[in-house]
C-alpha cells in the first residue's frame, strides 16, 4: 500500500510538471489533427478491406486520444468545454435518436459496429461527435483553423501527385477498366466517387485560403512589399483550387461534378446578396451563369460527335439526365427505400440494415445478375438516413445542417466572402450525397466544417464555468488514463486482428518469382481453417465477414490438387460456421444463397436445394435468387421444377438477359422445342446479341 500511494503520488507529480500549461495539451491535439489528415492517404495491404479498415482503426484510435487530451484540457481549463450551440446540440440528439433506432433495428451489429467493407455503425457517429467536440473546443482562433485548412489543402497537392501517376500508369488499370467500365481516378482513397468528394472539399479550402480570413487575393492585387511574402502562397492556392478541379473532373462522378460547378455559381450568387453595394458580384455571377449554360449547352448539343464521345468525363456529363444503368438502379433504389421507409417511419430500420428493406421491397426491374446482387446503402442521403434512423434520424440530421447554414449566416465573426464559399461547400457536398453516400472520408471533411463553424461562432460565449477541487482533478485524470488503453484495447484491438487474419485466411494460392501457382500457407486448407476459427474467435463485428469470405475461398479450395478428406474438412467446417450465421441473421438472404452454390459444388444437391428454398423465401422477389436452384434442378434432372421456376423467373421481367439465357439453359437440357421458341422470340424482339452471347454461356446452338 505504502509503496503504491509513493508511486501514484510520482506519477501525479510527474503529470503536473508535464501538464501545467496547456501548449503541451494543444500541440498534441494538433499532432492528432494532422495524422487525421493524412488518414485518405492510408492503404493496409495486410488487413482485409485495405482501403477501408486501415483508414477506420486509425481514425477510431487517434479520435479516442483526442477525446481523452480534450477531457484533460476541459477538466483543467474551463475554456475548453463545450458551449451551447444549436450545431452541437443537433449533433448530440442525432446521435442519441440513432441509438434508439439502432437498438430497435433489424440487426444489431450491423447497426452499432458496421462489418470491415464499410466500418461505419454507430460506433462512428460517436467517434465523429468526439471529434466535433475536440475541434470545436480545442481550436478556438481563425488562425488555427486557417493554418489546419493549409495542411490539408497541402495534403491535396500530395494527391494530385498520386492521381498524376495513376494517369500516367493508365495503360495498366485493366482491372479498373473491368470495375468501372472507364478509366477513374481513385489513388489511395479506392473509389473514384469518394475521391471527387475529397477534391471538391480541398477545391473550396484552396479558395477560403484565397478570400477568406485575411483575403490574399486583395492583398496580392495591391502588390506591396508588406504582400511580397503573401504572393507565393496565393499562387499555391491557385495551383491547388486547379488541381483540385481537375482531380473531381478525372474522377468523372456526375454528382460530385454537378455539385461542384453548382456550388462554384452558389459562391457568386451569395454574394451578390450578401454585398449587395458591389454590384461587381451581380456581374460575376450572371456572366458565371451564363457562361455554364453556354457550356453545358453546347456540350449535349454535341454529345453524339467524336469528340465529346472520345472524352469519357464529358461523355459521362451528358448522360447525366438518362435514366438507366447506374442512373436507373440509383432510382429503383430510393423507390425500395421509399417503401421500406413506410413500414417503419418513425424510427426506420437501424444503420447497416437497407440490404434488409432491398430483399424485402426489391423492384424485378432491376439490373440483371452482373450488377450488385446486395445494396446496402440507397444512395441516396435522404433515403439512407429515412432507412437508418426514421423521420426522427433524418429531421435530427437535417437540423444539423440547417443549424450550421444558420450560425454562418447570422455570425459577425465571418466575413461574406468566407460565409459564401463555407455555404457553398457545403451545397456542393449536399448535392454529392443526393447520388452517393457518406464513407469516413467524407465524414471526416463534413466535421472540419462544421466544426469550423461552431468554433467561431461560438468563441465569445462560455462553457460550464463550475470548479473542481485539485484533489478530485487528479484523481479524474488519473482514472480517465487508466482506463483508456483499455477502451481502445476493447473497440479496435480485436477486430484489427480479426481483419488481418480473414485476409491471410482468404489467401489459398499465390504464385512464385518464376509465375508459378504454389500453395499460400505451408498447409493448405488446415491453416486457413485455424485462421478463420481465431478470427471468429475473437467474437467481433468481423465474425459475418469471416463466414462469407470462407464461403468464397471454397471455390479455390476446391480447385486444389489435395486429398478429398481435406477438401470435406473445409467443407464441413464452412457449412457449420455458415449456418450459426443463418441462424444469427436470420432474415439475410445473402448467406443462404451462398451457401446454395458451395453445396452445389460438392454435390451436397439435397442441402443446397433447402438453402435455395430458404434464400429465396427471405428475397421472394428477387429472380436473380432462383437461378442457384435453378441450376440445382438441371443437374438432379428434375425437369419439370426447372422449367416451372426458369419459365416463372424469366416471366417476371423478360427484359433481361441473363433469366432468358437460364431458361435456356433450361431448355437447352429438357425441351429442345422450347429452346427453339425463345431463340425465335429474342430474335423477333431485336435481341440477336442474347443469341450470339449463347456459346460463350456455354450453350451450343445450331
Amino acid at each position: 500500500m505504502i509503496f503504491s500511494a509513493i508511486s501514484l503520488n510520482s506519477f501525479l507529480l510527474f503529470f503536473n510538471l508535464m501538464t501545467k500549461t496547456e501548449k503541451i495539451l494543444k500541440y498534441l491535439v494538433y499532432v492528432g489533427l494532422v495524422i487525421l489528415l493524412s488518414i485518405p492517404f492510408i492503404i493496409s495491404n495486410d488487413l482485409f478491406q485495405s482501403y477501408v479498415t486501415g483508414k477506420a482503426f486509425t481514425f477510431r484510435v487517434v479520435v479516442e486520444i483526442l477525446v481523452v487530451i480534450w477531457l484533460i484540457l476541459a477538466i483543467l481549463y474551463p475554456k475548453y468545454r463545450p458551449k451551447k450551440n444549436w450545431v452541437l446540440i443537433s449533433f448530440v440528439l442525432f446521435t442519441i435518436s440513432l441509438f434508439v433506432s439502432n437498438f430497435f433495428g433489424v440487426d444489431q451489429t450491423a447497426s452499432f459496429w458496421s462489418g470491415l467493407e464499410r466500418m461505419e455503425g454507430w460506433v462512428t457517429i460517436i467517434h465523429l461527435l468526439g471529434l466535433f467536440i475536440v475541434m470545436g473546443s480545442v481550436l478556438n482562433t481563425k488562425k488555427e483553423w486557417y493554418n489546419f485548412f493549409k495542411v490539408s489543402v497541402v495534403a491535396s497537392f500530395i494527391m494530385f501527385i498520386l492521381a498524376l501517376k495513376q494517369v500516367i500508369d493508365y495503360g495498366n488499370s485493366a482491372e479498373d477498366l473491368k470495375i468501372w467500365g472507364i478509366f477513374r481516378i481513385y489513388t489511395t482513397i479506392g473509389n473514384p466517387a469518394l475521391f471527387a468528394i475529397y477534391a471538391l472539399f480541398n477545391a473550396f479550402l484552396s479558395l477560403l485560403l484565397i478570400f477568406g480570413y485575411r483575403n490574399r487575393f486583395l492583398e496580392f492585387a495591391k502588390f506591396t512589399k508588406k504582400t511580397c511574402l503573401y504572393n507565393w502562397q496565393i499562387w499555391f492556392y491557385i495551383l491547388t483550387f486547379v488541381l483540385n478541379t481537375w482531380m473531381v473532373y478525372q474522377s468523372v462522378t456526375r454528382g460530385t461534378m454537378l455539385g461542384f460547378v453548382g456550388g462554384l455559381i452558389l459562391i457568386f450568387l451569395l454574394l451578390a446578396f450578401l454585398e449587395k453595394g458591389k454590384t461587381i458580384y451581380k456581374k460575376i455571377s450572371i456572366g458565371f451563369i451564363v457562361a455554364t449554360i453556354l457550356f453545358t449547352g453546347t456540350i449535349f448539343s454535341l454529345k453524339e460527335s467524336d469528340f465529346i464521345k472520345n472524352n469519357q468525363s464529358l461523355n459521362r456529363f451528358t448522360t447525366m439526365f438518362e435514366i438507366k444503368g447506374s442512373s436507373q438502379t440509383r432510382v429503383n433504389n430510393w423507390i425500395v427505400a421509399y417503401d421500406g421507409f413506410q413500414e417503419k417511419p418513425i424510427l426506420g430500420w437501424g444503420q447497416g440494415n437497407f440490404s434488409y428493406v432491398y430483399s424485402k421491397y426489391y423492384l424485378p426491374r432491376q439490373q440483371g445478375i452482373d450488377d450488385d446482387l446486395w445494396f446496402d446503402r440507397v444512395h441516396n442521403v435522404i433515403f439512407d438516413w429515412l432507412i437508418a434512423g426514421g423521420l426522427l434520424g433524418l429531421l435530427f440530421y437535417l437540423s444539423i445542417w440547417g443549424s450550421a447554414i444558420l450560425s454562418i449566416f447570422k455570425t459577425s465573426k465571418l466575413q461574406n466572402s468566407e460565409k459564401a464559399i463555407l455555404i457553398s461547400m457545403l451545397a456542393g457536398y449536399f448535392v454529392h450525397l443526393l447520388f452517393l453516400f457518406d464513407t469516413l472520408v467524407s465524414y471526416l471533411y463534413f466535421i472540419f466544417i462544421i466544426a469550423f463553424v461552431y468554433s467561431i461562432t461560438t468563441k465569445d460565449q462560455k462553457g460550464p464555468q463550475y470548479q473542481i477541487s485539485e484533489p478530485i482533478k487528479k484523481i479524474i485524470i488519473v482514472l480517465i488514463l487508466l482506463i483508456t488503453p483499455f477502451v481502445v484495447y476493447l473497440v479496435n484491438y480485436q477486430p484489427y486482428k480479426a481483419a488481418g487474419e480473414i485476409l491471410q485466411a482468404t489467401r489459398v494460392t499465390t504464385r512464385n518469382s518464376n509465375g508459378e501457382i504454389v500453395f499460400y500457407h505451408q498447409n493448405p486448407t488446415i491453416d486457413n481453417i485455424k485462421l478463420f476459427k481465431s478470427a471468429i474467435a475473437r467474437d467481433t463485428f468481423a465474425t459475418a465477414d469471416a463466414r462469407r469470405e470462407m464461403l468464397i475461398a471454397g471455390n479455390s479450395v476446391f480447385a486444389l490438387e489435395i486429398n478429398n478428406q481435406l477438401k470435406s474438412q473445409y467443407s464441413l467446417y464452412v457449412y457449420n460456421e455458415v449456418n450459426k450465421q443463418i441462424e444469427e441473421t436470420p432474415n439475410d438472404p445473402s448467406f443462404p444463397y451462398r451457401l446454395t452454390s458451395f453445396l452445389a459444388q460438392i454435390g451436397q444437391f439435397e442441402r443446397a436445394e433447402k438453402y435455395a428454398l430458404l434464400a429465396i423465401e427471405s428475397a421472394p422477389k428477387i429472380q436473380e435468387m432462383k437461378i442457384p436452384l435453378i441450376r440445382i434442378y438441371i443437374m438432379t434432372d428434375q425437369k419439370d421444377k426447372a422449367l416451372a421456376i426458369a419459365r416463372d423467373t424469366y416471366e417476371l421481367d423478360e427484359s433481361k438477359k441473363d433469366l432468358w439465357v437460364e431458361y435456356v439453359r433450361v431448355a437447352d437440357k429438357f425441351d429442345d422445342e422450347l429452346l427453339n421458341q425463345l431463340i425465335d422470340q429474342a430474335i423477333e424482339r431485336g435481341n440477336e446479341e442474347w443469341v450470339k452471347s449463347l456459346p460463350e454461356e456455354g450453350i451450343e446452338i445450331d
